[in-house]
């Protein structure tokens, strides 16, 4: 009996190994846009059954950043869905951009490839590659038909139907003088599901505008929601209408949590920008500015009561590190406490200098500044360089000169000799 049961169980699971490859299989990569500012990618379910992709994964050939599709996607049967997103495809160099499902990540030795599809470079500007008919084998450089079928150029996207509710049968209720009285039909209504493209209390936790040599930057942003969100197709920004151009990417985010992204491209400057964040719509939703960067450090917000930054050390996905650096982001007013009543006598005293006071390294902005007892701001009090005891003679030009050029005629006067 035991063995009877082992061998239905194994004719079971290889009857249904093959069933699942062809499902998966349904799934395709069918046009790759890689001079699409962001990149893009359409796949296309060629099945007759509606397919979750949720937490599916689009990558190039290699590296850390890939694309992970957002949760509660689905893709409609013979139809096809766009992701747009920077996905580093190489442009003047072979690449592959890979399909790959909720098995691992693509990082991963254990990741499960769908499809791909491998290029020599770019096939141009407006100029995709693309299967040719739809879903075959045959791929081909076209003009770029996103969302329509590239054989056709008709629409290709099926967006979710709506479900009526069933409209009640009219009834009738006798009354005593026997007439009948019909009760009013209910207007059909219709239940759509939709997925909000924005939220608040969504902020910019830490940023890495500075990394080392060979790694990229990147921002870890805190979700101070109770619940979890799904950033889809948001941006991250530096100064507005300046720099480099928003930069795409999808994150989903738990409750109360720490989520970080990189960026396969550099956007921030070193001595000072802007880090913004925006959503689906391109409306900001947190930002802050800063003066300039240290390597391997990031700027990290104090607490998420104030908008206060200051250099860090990194702390990916965790509470931020305690400020290492003094000067904080962005800066405030500085307190300075008059002294009250300061008075300058009129009798002679040692030469007075102006100078500006200058913050040292470990001057935080924002704090009270206090100076010394019996001191006016901005005065020095210490006697000017014309009254100061003159240097000895052996530190003067004239004898360093003179050392010098006896050094000169000592070393030519040996050479000679030498050579003789």
């Amino acid at each position: 009996m035991r063995i009877l049961r082992l061998l239905v169980f194994l004719l079971a699971f290889i009857f249904c190994i093959p069933i699942l490859f062809f499902i998966n299989a349904q799934i395709r990569i069918n046009e790759i846009g890689i001079e699409q500012n962001p990149q893009t990618i359409e796949l296309i379910n060629t099945s007759s059954e509606s397919a979750d992709i949720s937490h599916w994964y689009l990558d190039d050939s290699g590296g850390t950043t890939y694309y992970t599709i957002p949760n509660n996607t689905y893709i409609y049967p013979l139809s096809c869905m766009i992701f747009s997103y920077d996905l580093n495809l190489n442009k003047s160099s072979p690449d592959t951009a890979r399909l790959f499902d909720t098995t691992a990540q693509p990082t991963s030795n254990s990741a499960h490839l769908i499809d791909s599809y491998s290029y020599k470079s770019s096939p141009g500007n407006s100029l995709t590659y693309a299967r040719i008919p739809d879903g075959s084998d045959n791929w081909a450089t076209a003009e770029a038909s996103f969302g329509l079928w590239n054989s056709t150029r008709e629409n290709c996207i099926i967006l979710p139907t709506s479900t009526p509710i069933p409209t009640p049968s009219p009834t009738t209720i006798p009354t005593p003088t026997i007439t009948l009285t019909n009760i009013p039909t209910p207007t059909p209504t219709t239940s759509t599901t939709s997925y909000p493209n924005t939220y608040d209390s969504i902020y910019i936790s830490e940023v890495m505008v500075y990394p080392e040599k060979n790694n990229p930057e990147w921002i870890e942003l805190y979700n101070d929601n109770d619940f979890p969100v799904s950033l889809h197709d948001w941006y991250v920004d530096d100064l507005e209408n300046e720099g480099s151009s928003p930069k795409v990417f999808s994150l989903e985010i738990p409750g109360k949590q720490y989520r970080t992204f990189e960026l396969t491209s550099s956007i921030f400057n070193n001595n000072g920008d802007s880090v913004r964040l925006l959503d689906l719509n391109k409306n900001e939703k947190d930002s802050f500015e800063y003066i300039k960067a240290i390597q391997g450090k990031t700027y990290g917000r104090t607490s998420f009561d104030s908008d206060t930054y200051c250099i860090q050390e990194p702390s990916k996905n965790v509470a931020n590190n305690s400020c290492i650096e003094s000067t904080l982001q962005p800066a405030s007013k500085v307190n300075v406490i008059p002294i009250n009543n300061p008075t300058i006598q009129s009798k002679k005293q040692n030469a007075v200098t102006q100078k500006v006071i200058q913050p040292t390294s470990s001057f935080l902005i924002g704090s009270n500044v206090k100076s010394p007892q019996n001191e006016i701001l901005g005065e020095n009090t210490q006697k000017s360089p014309s009254q100061s005891t003159p240097a000895p003679f052996y530190q003067t030009p004239f004898y360093i000169s003179f050392s010098y050029s006896l050094l000169t005629i000592f070393s030519m006067l040996i050479k000679m000799k030498n050579a003789f």
